[in-house]
This record gives C-alpha cells, sequence and structure tokens, in this order.
C-alpha cells in the first residue's frame, strides 16, 4: 500500500509536469511565430514609409517641373507674340 501511496501523487505529479511543459513548449513556439509575424510587419511598415517618402519627393519634384513648364510657356508666348508685331511692322510674311 506504501508503494501505491507514492505512485498515485508521483504519477499525479509527472502528469502535471508533462502539461507544463507542453503547453511551456507550445507558448515558446507561438511566441517564435508571433516575433515572426511582428518582424514581417515591421518590415512592410518600414518599406510603406520608405515609400511614401519618395512618393512625396516625386509629387516635389513633379510640381517643380509643372511651373517650369508653365514658365516656359509663357516665355514661348511672348515671344511668338513679339515676332508677330515684327513682321507686322515689316510688313513680311511669318507664317
Amino acid at each position: 500500500m506504501d508503494i501505491q501511496r507514492a505512485i498515485v501523487p508521483a504519477l499525479s505529479i509527472a502528469i502535471a509536469v508533462g502539461g507544463y511543459m507542453t503547453t511551456i513548449t507550445a507558448v515558446a513556439d507561438d511566441t517564435k511565430e508571433i516575433d515572426q509575424r511582428l518582424r514581417t510587419v515591421e518590415v512592410v511598415q518600414a518599406e510603406n514609409k520608405s515609400t511614401t517618402v519618395e512618393l512625396k519627393n516625386t509629387i516635389e519634384r513633379l510640381d517643380r517641373l509643372e511651373k517650369m513648364i508653365e514658365t516656359l510657356t509663357e516665355s514661348q508666348l511672348r515671344m511668338m507674340r513679339n515676332q508677330a508685331r515684327v513682321c507686322a511692322s515689316v510688313g513680311a510674311n511669318c507664317e
């Protein structure tokens, strides 16, 4: 009887320890998976921030180019008007 009294609690403790170890292993595996997912999210966020900065810079460059084209267009229009006035004043056919 003494052996049974010792075996039953020891067996219960062994089962409890086994369950505890299984739980710890599962939690560790889940933690590794969550850590990997978090790293993936961080990388994606970093890429998105980089893309946002690139987009902002591109938009700024396009705005500057647009202003340059407007300035060039205005300059060409002035030159065409002046040429038309010169042609008209000398009676030339400047088509």
